[in-house]
């Protein structure tokens, strides 16, 4: 049997030296806000059940995703669920933060006025 990985062509400009050796390394590339997480508070609805679901995450599509598809415990007994409202933070305690101090409102006028207020 014949390895095929034995006999790969580098690729045009390719230098030998470390293993890992980045071109980012050597260039002064300096970090903007694109290369850093950014996290989310949602608030979603379902028609069916009138009921409100308050979340955060790093990653609203695919939470949005799982929320309607796989279903969580709170989310899966309808698959009807909308985005209604959402929030962006630097960190995920802010958005932690955030979410609680939504959820600890315990207040659906509140919820309700939150939406309209953001559009």
């Amino acid at each position: 049997m014949v390895n095929s990985f034995s006999k790969l062509e580098r690729p045009e400009g390719f230098r030998e030296g470390r293993r890992f050796d980045s071109d980012i390394l050597h260039k002064g590339f300096t970090f903007s806000k694109a290369f850093f997480m950014s996290f989310h508070v949602y608030i979603l609805y379902s028609e069916t059940v009138q009921q409100y679901y308050i979340g955060h995450t790093d990653n609203l599509e695919d939470r949005f995703y799982r929320h309607t598809n796989s279903g969580s415990k709170a989310t899966k007994k309808t698959k009807d669920w909308k985005l209604v409202h959402a929030e962006l933070f630097e960190t995920k305690a802010e958005a932690y933060r955030r979410e609680m101090e939504i959820k600890n409102k315990k207040s659906r006028k509140y919820i309700e006025w939150l939406i309209r207020s953001a559009n």
